[in-house]
């Protein structure tokens, strides 16, 4: 099975520079031995519970996790005590080669009387003491103070060239006091730690670097530079002194938020309802969001108690996420018809059949509410619906506003026309015609007033056609297809054609009953000449009334079929 220190422990092995990553390999191991026996511990308690339970349980065999660890364990220490040997070798023949410079300076000194051969060597010995690289820990401080002391006695010994040695020593001085007060600025200036560390190894190589002074002057130099260095140490240390401090203070503070974490889920093993989950969930967060704000800990504690805290964290989201899982299975059915319900209101919120698409969507919407809630999802499925139907609503609304502005409009246009028409002189079948078009292109008005509007224009028309020569009957009829063509483009007209065929029809069973009982009377009357008199006045009447019934069939014919 796959296991983290193991991995973490191929990821070492494959560095190149095993002895700059053995304390972390150390630490590593530590960590796994924790680990490895805080899990068989708790496997062995599971396996006694489940024993007494009459319970099997599956076992990890952590011998093979153990027996894999330590194998690579192994196989590092090998590789690391192979580049320990190469390098403990380069050390010791790194230390043969000071061993054998010192010696060479150390002849050069006692026995090299030519200056200038003298101070070739030394520039030589110098130069190739620099390129040597590390020698044993032990013997580095011995070798460098011997080292030291032969250069420092090679340029005491120096005297065939005292002007100039003199001239150098007088340079070195100013060279060391400029180092001396470099770093005092950065003793003083300096607060970033790494950078202080960092120039402070610079300006002491540079002090290294310059040649000796005069004895009487090296003491007090010395005495300063070291007064400076001891100081900016004691900085260095005091720093992570209290940076050891300040991580040991955010360990404390994490422990708190742990403990308080713990408890408050403690607290929560029973959630009920979305609401508390929610709750719930924005406290979880709370706790780790005051944990982000906190600074690390000491190494060695921050990853374990991390670790703690985010298991935790985790263990909380798994079952606040297998607890939505099993709600979204059971609203399923629910939020599956909802969205049906939804794809069917954004089909119909462009439609401009305002009727028919109006009353399916208040369809959709009784629908809706005969349904059980979708869960946490409600509420978004809900404003998504709501929004396909106020989508249409409102634009049914800007429309039937901008229909209602126009028909006023039309009345108010309708009505100016009217007031003209005593202007007009009308004394033919077209001229009523070309009025009644040109009354009729002026578009519709509101239901509510058309008819007394038609009324208006009726009575305006009759005025102007006192005059003309055409029948009472011709105007009549005119009068009543303007009328009718009138209410062809007005909403609702089928209805206004129905009630007018309704009206007429019921005039013409009134004109035929009174016919009917008026030639019925007539046969109760004897012939007389006074008989006669009065049977040529029922004669005309029932004239009349016939040519009424007529002209009445003819209106109903004019109205259109709707």
């Amino acid at each position: 099975m796959e296991n983290e220190y193991i991995s973490k422990l191929e990821a070492f092995i494959l560095e190149e520079d095993m002895l700059s990553i053995s304390r972390e390999v150390s630490m590593l191991k530590t960590e796994f031995d924790d680990w490895l026996l805080h899990s068989e511990g708790k496997q062995q308690v599971a396996a006694l519970k489940a024993k007494e339970l009459g319970e099997d349980i599956e076992e990890i065999d952590y011998d093979v996790i153990k027996e894999s660890f330590y194998a690579l364990f192994s196989k590092y220490k090998d590789a690391k005590k192979q580049q320990l040997d190469i390098k403990n070798k380069l050390e010791v023949e790194n230390l043969k080669l000071k061993t054998s410079l010192i010696s060479d300076l150390k002849n050069l000194v006692e026995n090299e009387e030519n200056i200038g051969t003298a101070f070739n060597g030394y520039n030589t010995i110098q130069d190739t003491w620099k390129k040597i690289g590390d020698i044993p820990r032990d013997k580095r401080d011995s070798i460098q103070k011997e080292y030291s002391r032969l250069r420092e006695l090679f340029f005491h010994n120096i005297t065939i060239y005292k002007e100039l040695k003199e001239h150098d020593y007088k340079r070195n001085i100013q060279l060391k006091q400029k180092v001396i007060m470099k770093l005092q600025t950065l003793r003083n200036e300096c607060e970033q730690i790494r950078d202080l560390e960092k120039t402070l190894r610079i300006y002491q190589d540079e002090w290294e670097d310059v040649g000796p002074v005069n004895k009487d002057d090296w003491e007090g130099l010395k005495t300063s530079y070291w007064e400076v260095v001891r100081s900016i140490y004691d900085k260095i240390n005091k720093h992570y002194e209290q940076h050891r401090a300040s991580q040991q203070e955010n360990l404390k503070k994490k422990q708190e938020i742990l403990a308080q974490l713990q408890e408050f889920l403690d607290q929560k093993e029973d959630i009920q309802g979305q609401k508390d989950w929610q709750k719930t969930t924005d406290e979880v967060l709370k706790f780790q969001s005051a944990w982000k704000k906190i600074g690390f800990a000491p190494k060695k504690d921050n990853d374990a108690i991390w670790k703690e805290f985010r298991t935790l964290c985790d263990s909380f989201f798994k079952r606040k996420k297998e607890h939505y899982k099993l709600r979204d299975n059971k609203d399923k059915q629910a939020r599956d018809a909802k969205k049906e319900l939804i794809a069917e209101a954004n089909e119909l919120k462009s439609s401009e059949d305002w009727k028919e698409a109006s009353h399916a969507l208040i369809q959709l919407q009784k629908k809706w509410k005969t349904l059980k809630g979708a869960g946490r999802y409600e509420k978004k499925l809900w404003e998504e619906f709501r929004g396909a139907c106020d989508y249409f609503f409102s634009k049914k609304d800007e429309i039937s506003k901008a229909n209602e502005k126009q028909l006023r409009l039309n009345l108010a246009s309708r009505k100016e026309f009217i007031l003209t028409l005593s202007n007009l002189k009308i004394s033919s079948a077209e001229d009523i015609k070309k009025v009644a078009n040109d009354f009729q292109q002026l578009g519709s008005v509101p239901n509510n007033t058309l008819e007394g509007l038609l009324k208006e224009f009726n009575n305006a028309l009759k005025k102007q056609l006192k005059a003309s020569k055409m029948s009472v009957k011709d105007i009549d009829l005119l009068l009543f297809k303007v009328k009718i063509d009138g209410a062809t483009s007005s909403e609702g007209s089928a209805v206004q054609f129905a009630r007018e065929k309704k009206s007429l029809r019921l005039k013409i069973s009134d004109l035929e009953k009174e016919l009917i009982k008026a030639e019925t009377n007539m046969g109760y009357f004897s012939v007389s000449k006074g008989a006669e008199k009065l049977f040529a006045q029922v004669n005309e009447k029932n004239a009349k009334i016939k040519e009424e019934i007529e002209l009445l069939k003819r209106k109903i014919k004019m109205i259109p079929n709707e």
